[in-house]
C-alpha cells in the first residue's frame, strides 16, 4: 500500500484529514509522528527492507495502541510476503494481525458508529482477507469477505469523501469480481454483485493519484490489470513510475523484465533481469529472488541457450519456498532444458515433480502436466526439437526462420498426427504474423483434415486463426463461419479462453452490420 514519506511542502494538504486517525489528539498521541513512521514503513516495505518495515509498523502500534493503523499495515506486510512465498506461516500471520485490526475497529464503532476511519480500515482488512482467500483457492470466502469489505468502505466514504485510499479497495473488488471465472459465477448470485471492470480501473486510478497510503499499491495493480487488458501504453506509464520511485526494488525490475519477455523484447528483458540479480546480490535481498531466476531461465530458453536456461531454472527450484505453487509450464521448460543440454535424467526428475492437474480453469498447468507425462514416456524426437526451435524463433519475431523450422518439423513428424498438427498450426501462425492471409487460408484444410489424439485443441484454435485472416481480407461471412465453427468442438485444452475470444470476435463482426 505504499508511497514515499511526503515532503513538507505537500504535507499540509493532508493534515486536515488527521491522517486517517481514529482517536482524538487530546489523548497525547503524536499523530504526525504516527503518520510519518507509517509512511516510512510503507516505503521500506516497497524498498524490500522487510525487517525495517516490520519494526516501523510495530512502533506505530506502540505509539497508538488503540488505532488500527499499526496492525493493519503489519498484516499487509505479511500479505505481501504470502503473495510472494505462499508460505503457510505468512498466511497465518496475516490472519492473526487482521483479527487484531477487526477487534480495534469494532471497539471504535461501539464508541461511535459513525467513525469513518474505523470503517475504512475494517473495509480494507476484509478486502485483503478476500484476496488471501482467493490466493488460497477459497473462492466463496474470498468473495464474501471482499463484499463485506466493499460495504464497509462505501459506508466510510459516505461519511468522509476525502478517504481516497478507499478507492483502491473499490477498484480491486470491482475489477476482480468482473474477472471471476465462469465456473464460479454462481457465487456472484450469492453476494448480489457482478463486478465492474472499467469502474474498478477508474477507482484504482483515483487511489494512485490522490491516495495517502495506497498510491504505490494502486499503481502496481493498475500495471497488472491494464497489462491483462492489453492496454500496454497506460500500463507502462505506471510501471515506469514505480521503477523511478523504487530503483532498488528487484521485484519491480523482474516484473518489467517479464513484461518485456512476454512482449518478445528479449534483449531488454535480459537487461532488467540482470539488473534485478545485481540489486539482490548487492543488497542480499531474499524476498522473491527465485522469480529472477525463473525469468532468466525463460529468456535463455527462448534464445536457445539451454545450458544457461537449465542453470537458472535450477536456481529457481533451489530458492523456491513452496514448490506446490510452481507452474507446470516452468517445470516443463526446465525438463526440456535439461534434456537438450545433455542431462535427461535430471529432466525426468523434474517431470516427476510436476503437479498432476486436470482443471479447465487452470488450462496451462493442465496442458503441461500432460506434456510432462509424455516427456517421461519418451525422449524428444527430432521433430519435437525442431518445434521447440521454431517456437523460439517465433517468440524472437524471426517469422521466416520459424516458418522453415515448422515446415521441416511437419515433414519429420512421420505418422505422429499430434506432432504434424503442432507443426501445421505453427506454420499457420507464421503465415498470419507475416500478413500472408492467403497462406493461412491455403494451409488450413491440411490442419483441419487431421484428427490428433492429444492435441485436439489445435483444430478449433486453427479455425480462430483462419477467422482472423478472413477478417483482415474483409471476408466477413467466411470469418463469421470460422468463428462459429469453434462451437462444434468440446473438451479440449484452453477451451474457455478460446470460446471467450471467439465470442468477442463475433460481437465485433455483428457490430459492423
Amino acid at each position: 500500500m505504499m508511497q514515499r514519506p511526503m515532503p513538507v511542502r505537500v504535507f499540509c494538504f493532508f493534515f486536515p484529514l488527521l491522517l486517517y486517525t481514529s482517536q482524538s489528539p487530546a489523548q497525547g498521541i503524536n499523530w504526525l509522528k504516527v503518520h510519518e513512521v507509517t509512511a516510512r514503513g510503507i516505503h521500506q516495505m516497497y524498498n524490500l527492507e522487510i525487517e525495517n518495515a516490520e519494526q516501523a509498523f510495530d512502533s506505530v502500534s506502540r505509539m497508538a495502541p488503540g488505532d488500527p493503523r499499526g496492525p493493519f499495515f503489519a498484516s499487509i506486510l505479511h500479505m505481501f510476503l504470502y503473495g510472494l512465498s505462499r508460505s503457510d506461516d505468512e498466511y497465518n500471520q496475516f490472519f492473526t494481525h487482521s483479527e487484531r485490526v477487526i477487534e480495534i475497529c469494532e471497539q471504535l464503532l461501539e464508541q461511535n458508529e459513525n467513525n469513518a476511519t474505523a470503517k475504512f480500515y475494517l473495509g480494507g482488512i476484509y478486502g485483503y482477507r478476500g484476496l488471501a482467500y482467493q490466493m488460497n483457492n477459497s473462492m466463496l470466502n474470498a468473495v464474501k469477505d471482499g463484499r463485506k469489505g466493499f460495504d464497509y468502505l462505501e459506508e466510510a466514504v459516505r461519511t468522509d469523501t476525502s478517504l481516497y485510499d478507499a478507492q483502491m479497495g473499490f477498484g480491486l473488488f470491482r475489477y476482480l469480481v468482473a474477472k471471476v471465472p465462469k465456473t464460479y459465477r454462481w457465487i456472484l448470485n450469492v453476494i448480489g454483485f457482478s463486478g465492474d471492470l472499467e469502474g474498478g480501473l477508474t477507482s484504482l486510478r483515483l487511489a494512485a493519484e490522490k491516495g495517502v497510503y495506497t498510491r504505490t499499491e494502486a499503481k502496481l495493480y493498475l500495471w497488472q490489470f491494464l497489462t491483462n487488458e492489453h492496454r500496454n501504453d497506460e500500463a507502462l506509464r505506471y510501471m515506469h513510475e514505480l521503477l523511478r520511485e523504487y530503483p532498488e526494488n528487484s521485484l519491480f525490475a523482474t516484473l518489467y523484465s517479464s513484461w518485456n519477455m512476454r512482449s518478445n523484447n528479449f534483449d531488454e528483458a535480459l537487461v532488467w533481469a540482470k539488473k534485478a540479480e545485481e540489486i539482490n546480490g548487492r543488497k542480499k535481498v531474499k524476498v522473491g529472488e527465485e522469480f529472477i531466476y525463473s525469468t532468466l531461465g525463460g529468456i535463455y530458453y527462448t534464445k536457445g541457450e539451454f545450458a544457461l536456461a537449465r542453470q537458472n531454472y535450477e536456481l529457481f527450484f533451489q530458492k523456491l519456498q513452496n514448490r506446490e505453487y510452481t507452474s507446470n509450464f516452468i517445470a516443463y521448460r526446465f525438463a526440456v532444458s535439461c534434456e537438450l543440454s545433455g542431462d535427461r535424467a535430471r529432466g525426468m526428475e523434474v517431470c516427476r515433480q510436476m503437479k498432476n492437474v486436470s482443471d479447465r480453469d487452470r488450462a496451462m498447468d493442465t496442458y503441461y502436466a500432460r506434456r510432462g507425462r509424455e516427456l517421461l514416456e519418451a525422449p524428444l524426437t527430432e521433430a519435437d526439437i525442431l518445434l521447440i526451435k521454431a517456437g523460439n524463433e517465433s517468440a524472437l519475431k524471426e517469422y521466416g526462420p520459424a516458418l522453415r523450422l515448422f515446415s521441416e518439423a511437419a515433414q519429420k513428424a512421420g505418422s505422429d498426427v499430434d506432432l504434424e498438427a503442432r507443426a501445421l498450426y505453427g506454420m499457420q501462425q507464421m503465415y498470419y504474423e507475416q500478413r500472408d492471409d492467403n497462406g493461412v487460408i491455403a494451409l488450413s484444410p491440411r490442419l483441419f483434415a487431421l484428427r490428433p489424439n492429444q492435441e485436439q485443441w489445435l483444430i478449433p484454435h486453427g479455425y480462430f486463426k483462419l477467422g482472423q485472416a478472413y477478417v483482415r481480407q474483409g471476408r466477413i461471412a467466411e470469418a463469421r463461419a470460422s468463428f462459429e465453427a469453434i462451437s462444434r468442438f468440446d473438451e479440449y485444452d484452453f477451451q474457455t479462453s478460446l470460446e471467450n475470444r471467439a465470442e468477442e470476435e463475433l460481437k465485433k463482426l455483428n457490430e459492423q452490420k
